[in-house]
């Protein structure tokens, strides 16, 4: 599910979420676990396959959430995250693939069948 669309507003939703508005239109929110569970860093994608990643910070995973956000050259996002974590670099084509929202869903699975 390749797309060339690029984010054209990134913001913060409190606590709780990051939303990327996308030049084609779409928008995608992200809860911040879900964001930080799906890091394409090295470290966390040499991990074991796990259902989160352990909290560094002692903070409860509830509380993550992104304390910087950074735009990395033309194509991708950096995170920093409350719990310490840096070095995860979202592309925007893997946001994209990320999106939760039941459009992407149905557009996945359709790929996926097809």
């Amino acid at each position: 599910m390749a797309t060339s669309s690029s984010p054209v507003e990134v913001r913060r939703l409190g606590t709780n979420a990051v939303r990327v508005t996308w030049s084609d239109g779409h928008v995608s929110e992200y809860a911040n676990r879900y964001l930080r569970d799906h890091c394409p860093c090295a470290v966390c994608r040499e991990q074991p396959r796990r259902v989160s990643l352990p909290v560094v910070s002692g903070q409860a995973a509830s509380e993550i959430h992104p304390t910087q956000i950074g735009v990395v050259g033309r194509y991708a996002l950096s995170i920093q995250w409350s719990d310490g974590h840096d070095s995860g670099i979202y592309s925007y084509e893997t946001l994209r693939e990320l999106c939760p929202c039941p459009a992407c869903g149905e557009q996945k699975k359709a790929h996926t069948t097809a």
